[in-house]
């Protein structure tokens, strides 16, 4: 029984441990880089202001759309996974009722290499849509950076400011404020929303 015991301990934890590595660490919606951007300082008077990723990340379309794609990447492919990790427990049940019949142990053993084989097949097709869905999220993640940036400059120039930063940056899976305190009226992060929507940037 104690077999019986180890397949399920597997089939949850690496379902739930694919769910973690994806959409619960959310790498997309919590953008680790920050941003400085200094404009050509020529005026004595050069302002600093602030910026929210995770804020520009969650309202602007662009953002929207990016969080869509990813989370379909994932869907898809736990789908996949939850027909295999049933696929196993459909296997278990049979191999509970062999013990119970006390059927021969050669029949035991062949099921007991069966479950091991697909455990097997199951933690290898988790890691490699593991690193599917992490690649296409750094991915996209660069793509948004560039577009973030590119909003950061045209407001920096025409709002002559000399150094914007980002408010929080992630360290290992941990949010972490990288700005101690700042005025809010220096936050430009619905400035850089509406830069980015008013774009087209989607």
């Amino acid at each position: 029984m104690a077999l019986n015991k180890q397949v399920k301990t597997n089939i949850k934890r690496m379902d739930e441990s694919f769910y973690e590595e994806t959409l619960m660490k959310k790498p997309l919606l919590t953008v680790a880089a920050i941003f400085l951007f200094v404009v050509s300082v020529h005026a004595s008077d050069g302002k600093i202001a602030y910026f929210d990723m995770q804020t520009v990340f969650n309202k602007t379309i662009l953002g929207k759309k990016y969080q869509g794609i990813v989370l379909g990447y994932y869907q898809s492919r736990k789908k996949i996974l939850d027909m295999d990790a049933d696929e196993i427990q459909k296997l278990q049940e049979d191999y509970n009722k062999q013990k119970q019949a006390k059927l021969i142990d050669p029949a035991q053993r062949e099921m007991e290499d069966t479950l091991k084989r697909k455990i097997t097949e199951f933690e290898k097709t988790r890691a490699e849509f593991s690193n599917e869905v992490s690649k296409k999220n750094e991915e996209l993640s660069n793509e948004f950076n560039q577009h973030v940036l590119a909003a950061i400059k045209d407001i920096a120039k025409r709002e002559n400011l000399s150094l914007i930063l980002n408010r929080t940056i992630n360290i290992s899976k941990v949010q972490v404020q990288s700005v101690a305190y700042a005025d809010k009226n220096l936050d430009i992060t619905d400035k850089i929303i509406d830069e980015m929507d008013k774009k087209g940037e989607f």
